[in-house]
């Protein structure tokens, strides 16, 4: 199938699909006419690609899990948890750095909040 027709199928748009061809996470089944030509199965991959990708997955990390599946079909949960696991320490370190500078913020408000009321209470004194 062509290009456009994965793409329709995939859900994706050919620009997309060149580019995980160009980064190397999928492949043409044959060349025709100069024209790339997929097989039917490649749609569930590229899902699957877009969907890590969506996730946050680096190209890297996506062909490492595709390369390891591929060398070790019926092991393919172990890289799957590896990559997933990374992931999500990854997140989790991206929340604890939000928390913190979320506390540091309120922080901050408290404090601006506080010195506009003594402001006030300096002014009516003043009065």
């Amino acid at each position: 199938m062509q290009i456009r027709d994965l793409a329709r199928l995939a859900q994706l748009t050919p620009r997309q699909l060149r580019r995980y061809e160009r980064e190397g996470l999928i492949r043409p089944a044959t060349i025709a006419q100069g024209q790339p030509r997929y097989a039917a199965q490649t749609a569930p991959l590229v899902r699957r690609i877009n969907v890590l990708v969506d996730l946050g997955f680096t190209t890297g990390e996506i062909r490492t899990f595709l390369d390891r599946i591929d060398d070790q079909p019926s092991e393919h949960c172990a890289p799957v948890s590896d990559l997933q696991g990374r992931r999500i320490a990854k997140i989790d370190a991206v929340i604890a750095k939000l928390k913190a500078t979320r506390a540091e913020l309120v922080g901050l408000l408290v404090t601006d909040e506080a010195l506009d009321v003594q402001d006030q209470a300096t002014a009516v004194r003043r009065q």
